[in-house]
């Protein structure tokens, strides 16, 4: 790149000495003129917001989902539109083993629930049966006025007994129904539970589909690239830009965001030469040629000191670093991710004299220029300001209106007459 650029300015020079050069016995010359000084450096760059709203994937059990469906980039969708339909095969096996479970424990339940009422029917049958034995033994009691004393204590034993058996029985229906409503209300928890574990599947399930919160423009993203294991041991690679049939890790990659519009940047990788010279908030001119021609200005927002990504991907040894710049006004035909050339300016000085660098001599620590008097060159201290990639800036010893030769004439073209007052004027600054 840096030999394209110094090819590019060799033949804008030379472009411009066909129309104000011309020989003296061989000796290129040079015809000034005052006029604005302009130095500046053409990067391409890509249209981008300065902030978006992101539309990420769901918080779901498993890492690991996929891309079925996705909003074109650049798309305007409005609020309600899908954006989005992620999969995952586990997700949807998870669901339907918590639906069977439900299943079963329903089935569970029920069999208990008849179980506890079966066994209830035949306690409380029994407890009848004990209570109608009880009523017999007290029928007997009216023999005792009649009966021996012998047959008064078998009769007194057999009240007891029966009265017992009735007290027994109906501890263990109370017993009973507790068990069985324990364990009812146990196993309806553990439908209720499977119930719950099911429906957040299902939400889970249903959050895969990614539904529009708001009007606007939409962009895909691109995902970091990592490495995961595989099923088989090995290791595997995702990343990448966003698109149908991705795999995407974890809920901090965005499949979409929404752009704001109102405030756009650009970014450009800077080969380190140039990226050397530019400094925050130079102006920046900007065209977007896929915007019909757009052309807008900017400014230089900052520079970042790693190198870009877009570098760190290739073995190129040239080193490119990313400079950002802010777009002054933007229009509703900037969208992100249009490519756009800008033209950052380094130096701009009004109704200047500035010459060819190659023109300027040193001369016992003297900066020189030689011009032209007549037939022969008359050297001419001078002093120099900004110097750019193929042009000077002189601040003194120069009218601009002088011809100057832009290589050192042979002594004997160069007049004898050198004016000491000028080395004085010189120095006097």
């Amino acid at each position: 790149m840096i030999k394209v650029r110094y090819l590019f300015f060799l033949l804008l020079i030379f472009s411009f000495y066909s129309c104000k050069d011309r020989r003296i016995d061989g000796i290129i010359t040079y015809q000034l003129k005052k006029s604005d000084y302009l130095e500046k450096i053409a990067i391409p760059g890509t249209v981008q917001a300065v902030s978006s709203i992101p539309v990420n994937p769901p918080r779901t059990n498993y890492l690991q989902m996929r891309v079925d469906r996705l909003a074109e980039d650049g798309a305007f969708v409005k609020k309600g539109d899908t954006l989005c339909v992620l999969s995952q095969p586990e997700l949807v096996t998870a669901h339907q083993e918590a639906l069977t479970l439900v299943e079963n424990l329903e089935a569970e339940l029920k069999k208990g629930e008849a179980d506890n009422k079966l066994n209830i029917a035949l306690l409380e049958a029994q407890l009848k049966t004990s209570q109608a034995q009880m009523k017999i033994a007290s029928l007997d009691s009216l023999k005792l006025m009649f009966a021996t004393e012998t047959d008064r204590k078998l009769i007194d034993l057999e009240m007891r007994k029966a009265v017992i058996e009735n007290q027994k029985m109906e501890r263990k229906l109370a017993s009973a129904k507790m068990a069985g409503e324990s364990d009812i209300r146990q196993k309806k928890a553990r439908v209720m539970e499977a119930k719950m574990r099911d429906q957040t599947y299902l939400d889970q399930i249903r959050s895969m589909t990614l539904i529009a919160q708001r009007d606007g423009v939409v962009i895909r993203t691109s995902a970091p690239t990592v490495l995961v294991g595989t099923g088989g041991g090995g290791v595997g690679t995702y990343g990448g830009p966003v698109k149908e049939g991705s795999v995407i890790i974890g809920i901090t990659t965005s499949v979409l965001q929404f752009p704001d519009l109102s405030r756009m940047q650009i970014s450009t990788d800077v080969a380190e030469a140039d990226y050397k010279r530019i400094e925050k908030g130079q102006i920046v001119n900007i065209t977007v040629p896929a915007a019909q021609g757009l052309l807008t200005t900017g400014k230089v927002n900052r520079k970042n000191f790693a190198p870009s990504q877009a570098m760190r991907n290739t073995n190129s040894k040239v080193k490119f670093f990313e400079v950002i710049i802010d777009v002054d006004s933007c229009h509703d035909r900037m969208k992100p991710g249009l490519s756009a050339n800008c033209e950052i300016i380094l130096k701009q000085e009004k109704d200047t004299v500035f010459i060819p660098s190659l023109a300027i001599f040193g001369k016992d620590s003297t900066k020189i220029v030689y011009v032209m008097v007549k037939k022969e060159f008359r050297p001419v201290p001078v002093q120099t300001g900004t110097t750019g990639s193929s042009y000077t800036i002189i601040t003194d010893g120069l009218k601009g209106d002088e011809i100057i030769a832009l290589s050192e004439p042979p002594n004997s073209l160069i007049t004898k007459d050198y004016e000491k007052k000028d080395t004085v004027r010189i120095n006097e600054h």
